[in-house]
């Protein structure tokens, strides 16, 4: 794994002007329900993190296969 340091770099112009307008912007965009939600979700992960609790399973497979699917069997024949 190589690291990589952009002590030093600097931005164009326009990379410069964008990054502003983008900071200015952000908080115009952010939804204040929308806020309190996700700061609601991430104290209830950190308790439960801090509980030991494993998290819900909420994606479950449906099988498990290896190889290539046929498009007769994809298509339900």
């Amino acid at each position: 794994m190589r690291t990589v340091s952009f002590q030093g770099g600097q931005l164009t112009p326009g990379q410069r002007r964008n990054l502003e307008f983008q900071q200015r912007l952000k908080p115009a965009f952010l939804n204040p329900v929308l806020d309190q939600q996700v700061q609601e979700t991430l104290k209830a992960i950190d308790v439960r993190k801090e509980q030991g609790i494993k998290p819900e399973r909420v994606w479950l497979p449906e099988s498990q296969q290896i190889g290539t699917v046929s498009i007769a069997e994809w298509m339900g024949f």
